[in-house]
């Protein structure tokens, strides 16, 4: 694979990501609006919730990030 395949790769990747994270924000978005009762939910105190925000973004950036950075090591 050359370096201008690789990028292609992975530009459609971070766009598949992008792409799948805004959809299902949009549906989370439209389900709670169509709901009737719509309450509120305080998940802030969550302990593993706010675990999942952390440690998610982390992986995605590490999943990125590591084709890359093979190529630089690599002699």
């Amino acid at each position: 694979m050359s370096e201008f395949d690789f990028r292609w790769a992975l530009m459609l990747l971070c766009l598949l990501i992008f792409g799948v994270s805004f959809v299902v924000l949009l549906w989370a978005a439209w389900r709670h609006h169509r709901r009737a009762e719509a309450e509120r939910v305080n998940f802030h105190s969550s302990l593993a919730v706010e675990i999942a925000w952390t440690i998610a973004p982390c992986i995605i950036v590490l999943l990125l990030v590591w084709p890359t950075a093979k190529i630089f090591w690599s002699p």
